[in-house]
């Protein structure tokens, strides 16, 4: 009888090029390729204590690192930039040999540019970047230029579609999605997400945050196919998913 069990990697060399090989984009696009990159408990939990980072094993930060040493731009809700207190991205040594460049810019997405989020990206070096709503406060804006952070204003119109003008201007070909549930929701009702990079932790969560992988009005149905899955022998089971009509 054939096995149905994935293959087991762990961190050592072969490894690390067949998680390389495994995360690689099934295709590309004629405009930029969004990626999210999520994490959920065997429950669908996806936080503890209000951050995702209490789920992690040390291959999913392995996937983590890797995501962002392909990216051209991490993009990432303001939600989550605060509650994980992003900073500016950094390649992992791990993977710093198979890229070439600096590492990739983060650009936060925010409704409101609240001062809290002025703050995390003032003094970041235009490392860390806001793209804002087309009706945000001009005031707000000028606030954070004032502290000299780049603020892109997005399109009006579907999300969705915004993003993915604003990306295709700064020449974003492969761009790291990494939350939070209602952006992500959001972007793939409106089918702004190419692929989906989920690792399982291997837990269930009892009692804990009552958080999901996506949120958001409406019950949309978006049809996905594996295209890569892998264990690790410490635990977790790792996949890549495709994203959309085309994959039916």
């Amino acid at each position: 009888m054939l096995s149905t069990r994935p293959p087991a990697l762990d961190d050592d060399p072969a490894a690390l090029d067949a998680i390389w090989t495994a995360l690689r984009p099934e295709r590309s696009t004629a405009t930029p390729m969004i990626r999210a990159v999520m994490i959920s408990s065997v429950d669908g939990t996806t936080t503890v204590d209000g951050r995702s980072g209490g789920l992690g094993t040390p291959t999913d930060r392995l996937i983590y690192d890797a995501m962002r040493a392909r990216a051209d731009l991490v993009l990432v809700g303001s939600g989550t930039a605060l509650a994980e207190g992003y900073g500016p991205a950094e390649v992992s040594p791990v993977w710093a040999d198979r890229r070439t460049g600096p590492a990739p810019v983060i650009l936060v997405l925010t409704r409101s540019l609240p001062d809290r989020l002025i703050e995390l990206c003032a003094g970041t070096g235009d490392r860390v970047r806001i793209a804002a709503a087309h009706d945000v406060d001009p005031e707000r804006v000028e606030a954070a230029r004032a502290r000299g952070v780049t603020v892109y204003i997005l399109d009006p119109g579907p999300t969705g579609a915004a993003i993915r003008s604003l990306l295709s201007g700064l020449d974003a070909g492969e761009v790291d999605f990494e939350g939070g549930p209602r952006l992500l929701g959001t972007l793939l009702s409106e089918g702004a997400v190419d692929e989906l990079i989920l690792s399982v932790s291997p837990q269930v969560i009892v009692g804990g945050d009552t958080s999901a992988l996506t949120s958001g009005p409406g019950n949309a149905r978006v049809p996905m196919r594996v295209v890569s899955a892998f264990t690790c022998s410490r635990g977790g089971l790792y996949t890549r998913w495709a994203v959309g009509e085309g994959v039916r």
